[in-house]
């Protein structure tokens, strides 16, 4: 059976500075670390995830960091991490007390984080550090509104879920619908072989499904022998009262009797969508830009850079219709300009999977002719000369849109909002933006350099690669990674020590 779950948060306890994480997959969880969920809608896992990070802050990166580095990453200075990296702007008890509150509130214990948050702000003011107070009321105030809003919670014992078997040709569909007040929240699909009777098959999803995330109530349509045992399990497991309930339709509460007729219907529905939804994306595709052939593997390439250096080249592909964001590529590339290092990443992606059954059908660059050219040469490198490549040509200073497409015949394609297939290509490109501009952030870290003039030294921030974070120091230190006057392309504070607006 496929392991899919809804959407958790986990707090990484056995790291030293612990990070706040979603996760599908909680049975990876370790004795230190602590899981939260499930989180239903699935949107709201997100949602909770961005309200916590601007309050607490916790550390987004993966690095191992032992509070000994000189300066900060650009995360601190845009007010969405701590610095715990940095030991004299936070050390461990305080970022430590901020998880603490994090684990109270996806707790539900938002009385507990309450007490000691007001604690906190005794303390500071006694101390006469009024800033730091002013800033714990601020995130007394989100607190108190998660635990007043309902949208925000997360009381899984309130919710209902309703498991439909339907039998197809080789499988047997397992449909789970969780509701909520009677309004559906979340549903999800699995296959099991053919192999096992009905009553098997339900007691075997319990068991295995029902190990991280237990509702009030579990409605089945059949009996099945194991019932009464796995609902003692699931109550002695979770600390209280489970019920499997196995009823005739009519002794149902009609929106559980509805879901259960319906769920099966919707499945087929969806399914039909999706296969018919999808030949239909890919046929206009083609009609586009005049393929011989289905593009039914598409690649987006971009790169994202600071001031011209440093540059990160993303590959997104997408199967069917079908963004598959999980084999993503990303290089990095020095000394390139933004075309060179486009048109370096569609030849290394070429060198690293040369198999032909992998090649796209549709190789789609954010550039306009320069960059569908240089990305032409490397593929008449590799003999590829039929390969249909076209540019993605964003208006002048809408960075975030795509005014037409360009293909190799220099033929215009002006973009189209009511199109189905420009959106879809469209979204592919945002995924290579994104994904490479994550990675930038990534792999680039904010040292400390002292500039030293006729009157006093002078402290800028330089945004350098994150192996070279620990060079900081004088700014000759600095020297091989790049010169001073190119360093002063990308400087984030001023002499005069008042910040300039981050765009990074």
């Amino acid at each position: 059976m496929n392991e899919r779950q809804y959407p958790f948060l986990k707090l990484t306890l056995d790291e030293k500075f612990p990070r706040l994480l979603i996760t599908r997959r909680p049975e990876n969880k370790t004795p230190e670390q602590n899981i939260y969920g499930a989180f239903l809608p699935t949107g709201m896992v997100r949602r909770m995830l961005d309200l916590l990070a601007c309050s607490f802050r916790l550390r987004p990166c993966e690095l191992d960091i032992q509070g000994d580095f000189d300066a900060p990453c650009p995360e601190y200075f845009l007010h969405r991490c701590l610095a715990p990296c940095v030991e004299r702007i936070c050390d461990r008890p305080t970022y430590l007390e901020s998880v603490e509150i994090v684990h109270l509130i996806l707790s539900n214990e938002s009385e507990l984080a309450l007490k000691k948050i007001d604690r906190k702000i005794e303390l500071l003011a006694e101390n006469y550090e009024y800033e730091l107070a002013a800033e714990w009321r601020d995130i007394r105030l989100t607190i108190e509104e998660i635990a007043r809003n309902a949208k925000w919670q997360i009381d899984v014992s309130t919710m209902n879920d309703v498991i439909t078997l339907s039998r197809e040709k080789d499988f047997t569909q397992i449909h789970l619908t969780t509701l909520r007040r009677g309004k559906s929240v979340g549903r999800l699909s699995f296959q099991m072989d053919n192999n096992k009777n009905e009553e098997k098959i339900i007691a075997d999803f319990i068991r295995s499904f029902y190990r991280f995330y237990v509702p009030k109530q579990i409605f089945v349509q059949r009996d099945f022998p194991e019932r009464k045992l796995l609902e003692e399990k699931l109550s002695t497991d979770s600390g209280r009262k489970i019920k499997i309930v196995a009823q005739l339709p009519a002794k149902l509460p009609p929106s559980i009797a509805k879901t259960q007729t319906l769920a099966p219907h919707a499945f087929n529905y969806r399914k039909g969508q999706s296969t018919g939804g999808k030949t239909e994306l890919l046929d206009e595709i083609k009609r586009l830009f005049e393929m011989r052939k289905l593009p039914r593997r598409i690649e987006c390439f971009d790169v994202a850079h600071l001031a011209g250096k440093e540059i990160v080249a993303a590959r997104v592909i997408a199967i069917d219709g079908v963004t598959q964001r999980e084999d993503g590529l990303v290089w990095e590339f020095e000394n390139l300009s933004e075309t060179a290092a486009l048109a370096a990443a569609v030849g290394e992606r070429l060198r690293l999977l040369p198999a032909k059954k992998h090649l796209p059908d549709l190789l789609i660059v954010d550039g306009a002719k320069p960059q569908i050219n240089a990305v032409i040469k490397i593929l008449k490198n590799y003999e590829l000369k039929n390969m249909t490549v076209i540019g993605a040509v964003k208006p002048l200073r809408a960075h975030n849109q795509i005014s037409h497409f360009l293909t190799f015949k220099d033929t215009r394609i002006e973009f189209d909002k009511r199109s189905k297939a420009m959106n879809f290509l469209q979204s592919l490109r945002d995924a290579s933006h994104t994904l490479a501009n994550e990675t930038h952030r990534e792999l680039h870290s904010l040292v400390q350099i002292f500039v030293n003039n006729e009157h006093s030294p002078q402290v800028k921030y330089l945004l350098v690669p994150t192996r070279y974070a620990e060079r900081g120091g004088n700014a000759e230190d600095l020297s091989p990674i790049r010169s001073l006057t190119q360093a002063g392309e990308i400087i984030l504070k001023t002499e005069s020590g008042s910040r300039r607006k981050n765009k990074y």
